[in-house]
Parts: C-alpha cells; sequence; structure tokens
C-alpha cells in the first residue's frame, strides 16, 4: 500500500542512499547516468557543475518521493526504476496521470519554478535513481541557456505523455491499456521482467485488481507472458505491441519528436 511508502525525506532514504553508494560500485557513477537520457545528454559545462551532487538511490517499491503540497527539495533521475505519478482523490483513491523512468526525470519544472508537488509521486517499480537538489539545479539552470532547453524538452515530452495517457484511459479498453503499460514500462527498465504487483497494475490502468487478474490470465494463456509473485515477465514482446493501442506509438514519437530518442526494449 502507498500508505506504508518509505517518504522519500526520511533518515531510512537517506541510508538508502549510502547503500547504493556502498554496494553498487561503478554503476552508481558514470554507467548509472547513462542510463538516464536527460543527464546523459547534458553538455560538458552541466555535466561539470552537477555531476558530484547527483546521489545513487537504490528504490524500495512504494518509497514516496512526493505527496501533494509537499516542498520540491529533490529532482528524480531513474536510472533502473520507475516512478508513478497519481492523483489523489479525497476517498483515497488513487489513478496515476504518469510514467518516468529512465528517459526523463520528475519535479523539473516544480524545481524550476520554486513550486510545490500537486501529485503523489511514488516507486513503482524498483531500482536505482539518482537524485540532485533542486535549488542546484535551479542555479544552474539560470546560467545555462542549454540546461533550461534541455529540462524543457523533457518536461513537454513528459507532459504530452501525460495528456495522452488521459486520453487513453477515457478511450481505449482496459486490455489495450495494461498492454500499454507493460511495454513502456519494460522500455523504461529495458528489463524483460516487471518487478510490479497486481494491485499496482490496477491503480496504474485504472480498474479493479480483479480485471487485471483476468487479462494477465488471458496473457498467459497465450504464453505472452509470465507471472509470479511481484512480477510480470514478457516473454513475446511482438505479440503484446498487436493489441497495444495508438496511444503508445504516439508517445515513442513525441519522445522521439522532443528529445531525439524514445525509451525502447525492442
Amino acid at each position: 500500500m502507498v500508505s506504508e511508502a518509505v517518504r522519500g525525506g526520511d533518515s531510512r532514504l537517506s541510508r538508502a542512499v549510502v547503500s547504493a553508494e556502498r554496494q553498487s560500485g561503478g554503476e552508481t557513477g558514470a554507467g548509472a547516468r547513462r542510463r538516464n537520457f536527460l543527464l546523459a545528454a547534458l553538455s560538458a559545462t552541466d555535466h561539470q557543475a552537477l555531476d558530484a551532487h547527483l546521489a545513487p538511490v537504490e528504490l524500495a517499491p512504494n518509497t514516496v518521493q512526493y505527496e501533494p503540497d509537499d516542498a520540491i527539495e529533490w529532482v528524480w533521475f531513474p536510472c533502473t526504476a520507475v516512478l508513478s505519478v497519481v492523483t489523489v482523490m479525497r476517498d483515497g483513491r488513487t489513478v496515476e496521470s504518469d510514467t518516468v523512468g529512465r528517459e526523463g526525470a520528475v519535479g523539473i519544472l516544480a524545481a524550476l519554478g520554486r513550486s510545490r508537488a500537486t501529485s503523489r509521486t511514488f516507486t513503482q517499480i524498483p531500482g536505482l535513481a539518482l537524485r540532485l537538489s533542486a535549488a542546484r539545479l535551479r542555479a544552474q539552470a539560470e546560467h545555462s541557456p542549454a540546461l533550461r532547453k534541455l529540462l524543457v524538452h523533457h518536461a513537454l515530452a513528459n507532459l504530452a505523455q501525460a495528456h495522452q495517457g488521459v486520453a487513453c484511459n477515457a478511450l481505449h479498453d482496459a486490455s489495450a491499456r495494461l498492454k500499454r503499460w507493460l511495454l513502456m514500462c519494460q522500455d523504461r527498465t529495458a528489463a524483460p521482467i516487471i518487478r510490479t504487483t497486481q494491485q499496482h497494475l490496477a491503480t496504474m490502468v485504472g480498474v479493479q485488481r480483479t480485471t487485471v487478474s483476468s487479462l494477465l490470465a488471458g496473457l498467459v494463456q497465450q504464453g505472452i507472458i509470465a507471472t509470479g509473485r511481484s512480477r510480470v515477465e514478457i516473454l513475446d514482446r511482438d505479440r503484446l505491441a498487436q493489441g497495444v493501442c495508438e496511444c503508445y506509438a504516439t508517445i515513442q514519437a513525441n519522445y522521439d519528436a522532443l528529445i531525439g530518442e524514445a525509451p525502447s526494449a525492442a
């Protein structure tokens, strides 16, 4: 449950930073930065200014980066983790409005504008991320037109994805939405196994857990995926893509147009 998540600013996450630095070796350095498209696209000047301030964090499932109205102290750059942005209703129900992985970052615009979070952001798929002080990013952007342009383009690509997701949730059936989400998660982790639960999938797709269970069972019977405890393994990506809605291709095209490269595990 998200209510049991680790908050992004507490002591447990601080210890996670130390753990990632000690255990992950070179992957927390240049290798990790290369995994994230935004960080890999930094100019030499911006890289030199920001590199020493990027801290590796091994994110556990449900780790909360922001709650609504939180001050944005950190910008998060996923490397192998995938973060979900969800809108929280008054009765506690949530629905996903955005998914962010190695193609970008969360907190960019709020950091630049000194604003607060408007949604909950939490770790959907565990893995490595790099975090950077929002104040540090803002200070560098004020002196670097190249960095401002890069950040705006990534934010626009992410916003276009969110807009497409709204249309998808309103117009396309749950089966197509689930397939889109599975493809997007594989693209953002570059791994065949997606570590998530059926309850989280239900939140992401905007349906009941029983609906997700039925849809997954159908895909298992067709030999397209295999499922286990908190995991979905994609066995036949081509067949999975055959049943996806147009929104997947539209999102990919937007990333190609705005940042020059769409995340893809194909």
